[in-house]
C-alpha cells in the first residue's frame, strides 16, 4: 500500500509530518514502512492499514505528554517528568563542572547508593527544554494527547476520516498553531524584529488538526534540538529511500552528539550522520540499502533552524538546508572505510574515532578561525569544489600560523586530498602529473617542512612564509601572472636545493629540485585548465602532510634532472 504526504511549506514542517504519518501506519497496521522522497511529496510504502476501526490497536498519542506539577495528575501512557528531568540535568551538569574535591565528594556520595555518575536525564529531555523555551502559553501538544487518551473512539473516527480524506465529516480536537513545527510562522519571519507577527495570528481555519498531530509524532523520531548559549539550533532529518526504523535508530544515535558550539554543530552533525548512516547500511551487513548509491541517496540531508531566545518570544533567525556529504558512490566495505577515514580526518576525536581531526585546532572563540570554519561549513552545505579548495587555501595560512607560534595543529593528508579531489571531483589529469607532484612536493618543503625543521633548530631551508597568500593574489590575475610568481618560486627553490647539497657534497644523494620538464608540463596544465583551479590545487597539496612512508622514499631518492 502507497500513501502520500504532499510537501506544503519546503520547510522541515513536511518531513516532520511525513516521518509521523509512517509511524502511524506502522502503529495500524504493522512494521516496514519505508519512506521515500519523491519531488512534491513523500511516498510511504507500507502495509495496508484495517479498514474498520474495531480491527485497530488502541491508539496512541504517539509522542510524550511533557509533565508539569500545576498539571495535576499525570496521565496515562507516555509521560515525561519535566522538573524531574530538569534535576538530573542540572545535577549532571554541576557534577561534570564540579571543582576535583567537590566532585570526589559527589562521587563518594553516588558510590554509596551504588552508581558511578549521576543519573542521565532521557534522551527526550533536551526536546522537552525546546518546548519549555519556546511554549509562552502555547500546549496544543498537551491538549491533543489528552483528547486522544480519553476520548479513543471518537480519535480512532477522526483519524480514519482523515486517512480517507473526508475529514470535514468529523469533529476534530482544537489544535493551534506552534512555531516549533511550522518554522514559516510566527516572529523572525518576514523581518529581523517583526512587531506583529505571531503564532496566534495564524488563522485558526488554515490549521490542520490531524497534519499537527502527525508533526508532533514526526518531531521524535527526526528533530534534534541542541541548546546553544541560551538559544537552539535545530536538525531536521530528511529521509529520501529509508525505512522508518532505521531512521528512527539514526536519530537515537545522533542525539548523543555533544557538541555546544553553533559552527561545530552544524560541521559536526551531517559529518557524524553520514557516519552512522554507512554503519547501518548493507555494505556492513545492516539493513538500509546504500551499495551503489551515495548517502545522500538514503538520507537527503538536514533541515536547520535557529531560533533565538527574546525573553517573551523566540523569533527565527536563520533557516538552511544542509545536503548529506556525498563524494562518492559506496559499493563496498573499502568505499565505507574511505568515507569513515575521511571524516575522522575533519572531526575525530582520538579518544572515539582512534584519530584526531585537523579542524580541532580551529576555535569559534579566535577571530581569525571563524572565516576558515565557516568556509567548511559552506562546502559541506553546497557540494562545491571552489568552496572546498578555498578551505584548503585558508587552513593553509591556519596551519603556517600554528606552527609558527610554535602550537598545535594537524595538517590535511595528501592521502584523504586524493580521496575527495580523485573520487569526488575527478582531478586525476591534473593531481596525477608529475610536474604537478613535483611542484608540490618543493612548495611543500618550503613552507611546512621548513618551518618544522627551524622549530628543530636545523635551519637546513629558508622558510617561504606568506607563499600561499601571494599565489592567492597571482590566480587572480590569469594565467600569466601566476605562472611567473610560480617561475619566480621555483628558481629560488632550486637555488636553495643547489647550495644544501653544496654543503654535503659526495654523500650520495641530493635535495629535491623542479626540472623544466615539471614547468613544461604545469604550464600545458594551466592552459587547459586554468590559473584558479590549478594553483587553489596546487596550494592544498603544497601544504598537506605526505604519508610517512611516501616520505622517506622521496627524502632518499635520487635527483636527476635539474633546472
Amino acid at each position: 500500500m502507497r500513501y502520500m504526504v504532499p510537501k506544503r511549506t519546503n520547510t522541515y514542517a513536511d518531513v516532520l509530518e511525513a516521518v509521523g504519518m509512517a509511524s502511524l501506519v506502522e502503529e495500524l497496521a504493522g512494521l516496514g514502512v519505508r519512506i521515500l522522497e519523491q519531488g512534491e511529496s513523500y511516498i510511504l510504502e507500507g502495509k495496508e492499514i484495517p479498514a474498520k476501526t474495531e480491527d485497530w490497536p488502541k491508539i496512541e498519542p504517539g509522542y510524550p505528554f511533557i509533565y508539569l506539577q500545576k498539571d495535576g495528575t499525570p496521565p496515562a501512557g507516555w509521560v515525561l517528568n519535566y522538573d524531574q528531568e530538569k534535576k538530573k540535568a542540572e545535577t549532571q551538569r554541576e557534577f561534570r563542572n564540579a571543582a576535583d574535591k567537590k566532585r570526589e565528594k559527589m562521587l563518594q556520595a553516588l558510590r554509596e547508593q551504588g552508581i558511578d555518575e549521576p543519573p542521565a536525564p532521557v534522551p527526550e529531555y533536551q526536546m522537552a527544554l525546546f518546548l519549555a523555551m519556546m511554549r509562552k502559553g502555547w500546549s496544543s501538544d498537551k491538549q491533543l494527547f489528552l483528547w486522544l487518551r480519553e476520548n479513543s473512539n471518537r480519535a480512532a473516527s477522526w483519524i480514519k476520516a482523515n486517512l480517507d480524506n473526508i475529514a470535514a465529516t468529523v469533529e476534530s480536537p482544537p489544535v493551534s498553531n506552534s512555531q516549533i513545527f511550522n518554522p514559516i510562522s510566527g516572529k523572525g519571519v518576514h523581518r529581523p524584529k517583526p512587531d506583529s507577527t505571531s503564532p496566534g495570528s495564524i488563522s485558526g481555519e488554515l490549521i490542520n488538526p490531524f497534519a499537527e498531530w502527525l508533526k508532533y509524532r514526526g518531531a521524535y523520531r527526526s528533530m534534534l534540538p541542541y541548546r546553544v548559549d541560551g538559544d537552539f539550533k535545530v536538525f531536521v532529518i530528511e529521509p529520501a529511500d529509508i525505512p522508518l526504523s532505521e531512521l528512527t535508530k539514526l536519530h537515537i544515535e545522533l542525539r548523543k552528539l555533544v557538541i555546544w558550539r553553533r559552527l561545530r554543530l552544524d560541521i559536526e552533525t551531517p559529518l557524524r550522520l553520514t557516519e552512522l548512516l554507512i554503519q547501518h547500511s548493507d555494505v556492513l551487513g545492516n539493513p538500509i540499502s546504500l551499495r551503489s548509491r551515495r548517502p545522500a541517496d538514503a538520507v537527503r540531508g538536514l533541515h536547520q533552524a535557529y531560533f533565538q531566545n527574546l525573553g517573551n518570544a523566540a523569533a527565527l533567525m536563520n533557516y538552511s538546508f544542509t545536503a548529506l556529504p556525498s563524494w562518492f558512490v559506496v559499493n563496498d566495505r573499502n568505499d565505507a572505510n574511505a568515507y569513515f577515514r575521511l571524516i575522522h580526518s575533519f572531526v575525530g576525536r582520538k579518544e572515539k574515532d582512534g584519530v584526531t581531526g585537523c579542524l580541532l585546532s580551529l576555535s569559534e572563540d579566535r577571530s581569525d578561525d571563524v572565516p576558515v570554519l565557516q568556509q567548511f561549513r559552506r562546502w559541506l552545505a553546497n557540494g562545491d569544489l571552489k568552496d572546498f579548495l578555498l578551505f584548503c587555501y585558508r587552513f593553509a595560512v591556519h596551519v603556517m600560523e600554528r606552527m609558527g607560534r610554535d602550537e598545535w595543529v594537524m595538517k590535511l593528508s595528501t592521502d584523504n586530498l586524493d580521496t575527495i579531489l580523485l573520487r569526488g571531483y575527478n582531478m586525476q589529469d591534473i593531481v596525477a602529473s608529475k610536474g604537478f607532484q613535483s611542484i608540490t612536493r618543493a612548495m611543500r618543503n618550503a613552507t611546512v617542512y621548513a618551518l618544522q625543521t627551524q622549530k628543530q633548530k636545523k635551519h637546513e631551508r629558508e622558510v617561504h612564509f606568506g607563499l600561499a597568500q601571494k599565489w592567492k593574489q597571482k590566480i587572480k590575475g590569469g594565467e600569466k601572472e601566476f605562472m611567473a610568481a610560480l617561475a619566480e618560486f621555483v628558481q629560488q627553490y632550486n637555488w636553495e636545493s643547489e647550495n644544501l647539497d653544496a654543503k654535503l657534497p659526495g654523500d650520495g644523494w641530493k635535495h629535491h629540485k623542479v626540472s623544466a620538464g615539471d614547468l613544461d608540463e604545469l604550464l600545458v596544465l594551466l592552459n587547459r585548465h586554468g590559473a584558479e583551479l590549478v594553483g587553489m590545487l596546487l596550494l592544498a597539496y603544497g601544504y598537506a602532510r605526505m604519508p610517512k612512508q611516501d616520505t622517506l622514499e622521496q627524502e632518499q631518492e635520487q635527483e636527476k634532472e635539474v633546472v
